[in-house]
């Protein structure tokens, strides 16, 4: 009797077992799915949005952050909160571009284009919205939101492919869209969500063998943020050695070539247009490595209060730089993304302290270099990935918070 009562209980342990590891299977199978990507980076932002919107008094406006000397508020469209108690920043800039995405004049609808051919060149976000608008400048401040979202939410279906791509769970792509840079981009009518879907768009195209697919959207993507450039050149001179060391496997010409060449030609364009080459127009000056990185975490580490938040954005960048160090050899990410991720970390150490002198400033531009470091850690080992993912949701988080409480 015994011995019967010990060998049903086995097997029903047994038994339990295998339904167990079948259901889990089944929900995870169910789980690996780029559209679950999607619905989390729905909720998320949506929450985000509807809790910012509500703390700015329920003005979609305010996402613009018109003010300052280059917006005469008695001149710009209906529809168009102009606060003259803050500074201005770069969203007017973006809203004007989206009523006019050519112009050719300094000053129109009430705002003064500072550097005109600088911020011309960064076409792609206003275009889109001019597209949508169909004329009406109305819908303009909303449609610079709805974009920037549905941008968001395109991240994270493509995040979720370049996951699988990787053989790695769908899930793990949520790294992408939730960078916490993105919320400062899309609070403030930025273009990073939007060159950063083109450039992710590029890379999972080339790695399905589409070059000049890649290439094309790689080509946006310049034209939304010129900063992608890195890239560009990073594809190419893997393809150069590749050709002196007469190996085989190499980027495709098209790949780079295209992007180039349409990035020439609309620098011509707009210097034809305003005098001046945009590239020169805009380029910061540069430091010695890690001066002002260090300069900036030492006066945000107090701890204080008002330095919590720039502390934490400080020492995010550090451990996902630590987390592509450590994972460089476990990573099967292809040459070209591993030049490009060391030509952006070079950049970033060497920005200048009109960068590093608020967040929305270093953040907004380490955006591509964080891109990536996702794009690097993804195909890495899953201490790494964990690493990353932790971090990133935990700094999201903190600065969703910031942002809505302050508004």
């Amino acid at each position: 009797m015994n011995y019967c009562a010990a060998a049903s209980a086995s097997l029903a342990v047994l038994l339990w077992s295998k339904v167990v590891r079948m259901v889990g299977k089944t929900i995870r199978h169910r789980l690996d799915s780029p559209a679950l990507v999607v619905l989390i980076a729905v909720v998320c932002y949506g929450a985000f949005v509807l809790l910012l919107l509500r703390a700015r008094g329920g003005d979609i406006s305010m996402f613009v952050v018109a003010a300052g000397p280059g917006v005469d508020a008695t001149k710009v469209p209906p529809g168009l909160t102009v606060r003259p108690d803050i500074g201005g920043y770069d969203g007017a800039a973006f809203y004007r571009l989206a009523l006019d995405p050519f112009t050719r004049a300094v000053t129109a609808f009430g705002i003064t284009l500072d550097n005109p051919s600088y911020r011309q060149q960064r076409i792609g976000y206003p275009f889109l919205v001019y597209c949508l608008a169909l004329g009406h400048a109305s819908w303009v401040p909303a449609l610079l939101v709805v974009v920037n979202l549905a941008a968001l939410f395109a991240l994270g279906a493509l995040g979720g492919m370049v996951a699988q791509q990787a053989g790695k769970h769908a899930l793990w792509g949520l790294i992408f869209p939730f960078y916490p840079g993105f919320l400062l981009s899309l609070s403030r009518d930025l273009s990073e969500i939007v060159a950063c879907v083109f450039a992710l768009a590029a890379i999972w195209a080339m790695q399905s063998r589409r070059a000049l697919a890649g290439g094309m959207l790689l080509s946006a993507a310049l034209l939304t943020r010129e900063t992608f450039l890195v890239v560009v050149l990073a594809i190419a001179a893997v393809f150069a050695v590749r050709v002196c060391q007469r190996l085989p496997s190499r980027p495709a010409l098209a790949a780079f070539a295209v992007p180039l060449a349409i990035y020439a030609a609309w620098q011509w364009r707009l210097a034809s247009v305003w005098g001046v080459t945009p590239a020169w127009a805009g380029a910061p000056r540069f430091t010695m490595p890690f001066v002002e990185y260090a300069r900036f975490l030492a006066a945000s580490s107090s701890l204080r209060r008002a330095a919590r938040l720039n502390f934490a954005e400080g020492s995010f960048f550090a451990v996902a730089t630590l987390v592509v160090i450590a994972a460089w050899r476990s990573s099967r990410s292809p040459a070209e993304w591993r030049v490009g991720w060391l030509a952006y970390l070079a950049l970033g150490a060497t920005l200048p302290h009109s960068v590093w002198y608020e967040d929305v400033g270093f953040v907004r531009v380490l955006s591509d270099f964080y891109l990536l470091t996702a794009v690097l850690v993804i195909t890495a080992n899953r201490a790494a990935r964990a690493t990353l993912a932790v971090s990133t949701f935990a700094l999201w988080y903190y600065l969703a918070g910031h942002l809505v409480k302050y508004g």
